[in-house]
Order: structure tokens, then sequence, then C-alpha cells
């Protein structure tokens, strides 16, 4: 029973984004964050949906993962891409440094690459 409770005090106080995670979020494995997102694709979805999940290490050891969506059959959004940069700490725990959202538009002005403005 206190298990229980324990369990529900955690997720309920833990932080939970609609966009999946945020800055300070910890992992062992920050591969988890790619095996969310696949989790959570609906690739039975209206539109020609697909995922891409990249994954590189820089000069200063953060690790970069980006996670694509594209193919929404919203003709304003053709994609959405989330970018997570972690740092490891002491016991190889890897924190979210920084977060971003990028879209990509299926209208307006710039239709190829990704931009941090909503479209339009």
């Amino acid at each position: 029973m206190l298990t229980r409770l324990s369990l529900c005090f955690a997720l309920l106080t833990s932080t939970a984004h609609a966009d999946g995670f945020a800055v300070g979020d910890t992992f062992m494995d920050p591969m988890e964050i790619a095996q969310s997102a696949f989790a959570d694709f609906n690739y039975y979805g209206e539109g020609r949906p697909a995922i891409t999940v990249d994954a590189s290490v820089d000069f200063f050891n953060q690790m970069t993962i980006l996670v694509a969506e594209t193919g929404f059959a919203d003709d304003s959004v053709d994609g959405v891409r989330n970018q997570y940069v972690l740092q490891q700490g002491d016991g190889e725990v890897w924190t979210i440094i920084f977060t971003r959202t990028d879209y990509r538009c299926g209208r307006g002005a710039n239709t190829v690459t990704w931009q941090t403005n909503l479209c339009p």
C-alpha cells in the first residue's frame, strides 16, 4: 500500500509535458527519449506520417537528440521537431539542459526549412 501511494505521489509531482520532456529531466539512458517518441507515434494517422530520431555527441560531450514528426494532414503544419540537449553528470546520469521546438510549415514563405516561429 505504501509503495502504491509513493508511486502515485511520484507520478503526480513528476514533470509531465505535452511535448515530452523538459530542462532538468534526468535519464540513465538518454535513448529513453527516442523510445518514448516511437512508442507514442501514431503511424496510422491521416496524411503521410513519418518519424525520425537523430542523436549525436559534440565536442563538449553533450548529446543532442532530434525527434521529428512529419507528414501531418494539416494544411498549415507539415511537421514538428523537438530538440533535446543532454549533458552527462555524476553517476552517468544524463540531464536535459536545453530544449527547443521547431516547425516545418505546409504553406507560407518558408515550406522547406525548420523554424521556431509558428506556421501561418
